[in-house]
């Protein structure tokens, strides 16, 4: 999180949050004045991150049951948006990543952490190269590419300026 720049009152989202694994490390980052909407179209996967919010009195996380092309984040402005372990399972990556857009405020990233299949020997995953070209046909360039990892990727996007 110190490498993509998360920190205390964010307001960030997290597509394909699942059952939020990454979500609550996210909630824990922003804290009590940020805020982390957590985007999934599984919606058993969201009643348990919110049971776990009722159970452990977490106020800063909201659910969002998106669709398999648009997360339907409910705010626009959006600082940043997290997808762990998550793109590589998107039906329709590019329809998504182009309709994520307008979630974003200006300025505003898309971090990817996944798997390295070259580095994991994992090749469910996509290599870094493909995520480029995924991204890239989505209207956006790369903006940092985090090498510290030893078996991910951490690669940041930006909306490309034509797009």
């Amino acid at each position: 999180m110190d490498a993509v720049g998360i920190r205390p009152g964010m307001v960030v989202g997290e597509a394909g949050a699942g059952r939020g694994y990454f979500t609550f490390r996210l909630a824990r980052r922003v804290g009590a004045t940020g805020k982390v909407y957590a985007n999934d179209i599984d919606r058993d996967a969201l009643d348990h991150v919110r049971q776990v919010c009722r159970d452990e009195g977490i106020g800063n996380i909201e659910t969002v049951v998106g669709e398999v092309e648009d997360p339907l984040f409910p705010v626009s402005g959006l600082e940043l948006v997290m997808m762990v372990y998550a793109l590589h399972d998107f039906s329709r990556p590019v329809a998504f990543l182009q309709n994520l857009k307008k979630y974003l405020k200006p300025g505003g990233a898309v971090c990817i952490r996944d798997q390295d299949p070259e580095a994991s020997g994992n090749h469910h995953f996509l290599t870094r190269e493909r995520l480029v070209e995924v991204f890239a046909e989505s209207g956006y360039e790369l903006a940092r590419d985090e090498r510290f990892l030893e078996k991910d990727l951490l690669l940041v996007f930006r909306p490309a300026a034509s797009s």
